[in-house]
């Protein structure tokens, strides 16, 4: 009985340093407001929407996990999934749970390695030097910055360090292709430098994707390159960046698209914030389909204000008028249809578009 009873009590303790050393954090944003849209089509009309993946911030359901191996070493995971507020879908047409983030790695005093579907180089880059910090994601265009450098990528075996100031970031992503060789393949490196009120970071990424079908594939070359910084000088802070982007086509020549961005914000009280900026996007001619041969361009004008009411919710709205100039309208479903950009207008004919948001955003 005392042997039985002494062996519980070690194992007791057993567990109990196991939880010590270990944990797992659940987490998650839940944005719903509503949305309105005015001049939407070449007949002016407009619509109201609230079903969103989130306005101001980006709705996830996330699981993160650390376990410390000791001598500095521990292993970590997350988990992160995507929904709409409205209905409450995934956020994603291909049903993918964990579409957002599902990676494990090691890390230690050395950087982090971490291997499966993650965010990109270009993506935790542009965030350095972005006025409006990715909120307000689906109505600004910055996101494609990166996004056509990869938002996030599959297969991807990325390494993130930081010394003193300076951030690296380098990465490669399989292409996991018939033959091997660099097909469908994703390789990026960055950097970004932190000290004091001063920020700024560069990145560049190779890609190799697919711009035919999938029954008769083309891989073609794809490179993009990003700059930018932020200063903070008390409650204010100014940001400002660039993106230029190169596709190969299956035809012949290239494609490119270029996107520009300046903005600031200032927290006119601890509560309360306000942030403007304006963004510039530019495609080269040819950049949709082997048909389209008419370049386009897109200015996005935003005001965006926040109130928060704790450390975890607050109130947003926002005003923006998007004007858009020369002949690029809808996105291609054809060939080359990669610059993901190349959507500039929502409907042929319009020229301008104007817009209101208002909700609220729970962390937790």
């Amino acid at each position: 009985m005392k042997k039985s009873l002494l062996a519980l009590a070690v194992l007791g303790a057993f567990a109990g340093v196991a939880q010590a050393q270990t944990s797992v954090t659940i987490y998650g944003s839940f944005d719903a407001g509503v949305r309105n849209q005015r001049d939407i089509d070449a007949a002016g009309h407009s619509r109201t929407t609230m079903s969103s993946t989130g306005t101001y911030n980006s709705n996830r359901l996330g699981f993160k996990g650390v376990e410390d191996l000791g001598g500095g070493l521990n292993a970590h995971f997350t988990l992160e999934s995507g929904f709409n507020s409205g209905t409450g879908e995934l956020n994603n047409t291909q049903n993918r749970l964990f579409q957002r983030s599902a990676f494990v790695g090691l890390g230690g005093q050395w950087g982090s390695l971490d291997l499966g579907r993650q965010y990109t180089v270009a993506f935790k880059t542009v965030g350095a030097y972005d006025p409006f910090n990715y909120k307000f994601t689906g109505i600004i265009p910055l996101t494609g910055a990166s996004v056509s450098a990869g938002t996030r990528v599959d297969n991807d075996i990325q390494y993130t360090g930081t010394f003193g100031p300076i951030t690296a970031r380098a990465e490669y992503a399989l292409g996991e292709q018939v033959g091997g060789g660099g097909n469908n393949s994703h390789a990026a490196v960055g950097g970004t430098y932190a000290n004091g009120p001063l920020s700024f970071g560069a990145a560049y990424t190779v890609r190799k994707p697919n711009v035919g079908t999938t029954a008769a594939p083309n891989y073609q070359d794809n490179k993009n390159w990003t700059v930018g910084g932020a200063f903070t000088f008390g409650p204010a802070r100014i940001a400002a960046g660039y993106q230029n982007e190169k596709q190969d086509r299956a035809t012949g020549g290239d494609a490119g698209q270029k996107n520009a961005w300046v903005g600031g914000s200032y927290d006119i009280t601890p509560a309360l914030g306000l942030t403007a900026a304006y963004y510039h996007t530019k495609v080269d001619a040819n950049a949709v389909g082997v048909g389209n041969t008419t370049a386009g361009k897109r200015g996005l004008f935003i005001v965006g204000a926040t109130y928060a009411l704790s450390k975890r919710t607050n109130f947003y709205a926002d005003i923006d008028y998007a004007k858009y100039k020369d002949g690029l309208e809808t996105a291609s479903t054809g060939t080359n249809t990669i610059l993901t950009q190349s959507s500039l207008r929502s409907a042929p004919g319009q020229d301008s578009m104007l817009g209101f948001s208002v909700g609220i955003n729970h962390l937790f």
